[in-house]
């Protein structure tokens, strides 16, 4: 009796060529564009969580910093 392999995780993946460098910027940018915000937002996120983790840096530290405790105007 055979075990099946498990799928491989890079089984969705496709591979294109292309005649030049232009040519993958140019699909490229039309695949994040088809992909809407919340898709490239997402994945800049996980980018930059990415990088952080690469520092040895504590993620927990990604967010939005409140350092301005008042602001006020000057009436005029």
């Amino acid at each position: 009796m055979s075990i099946p392999n498990p799928p491989s995780p890079r089984a969705d993946w496709s591979v294109k060529k292309f005649a030049s460098f232009e040519e993958q910027r140019r699909w490229q940018v039309r695949e994040w564009q088809a992909r809407g915000e919340a898709a490239r937002l997402q994945a800049a996120w996980e980018l930059v969580q990415e990088a952080w983790k690469l520092q040895n840096r504590p993620t927990d530290e990604l967010r939005l910093l409140r350092t301005a405790a008042r602001v006020v105007r000057k009436g005029g």
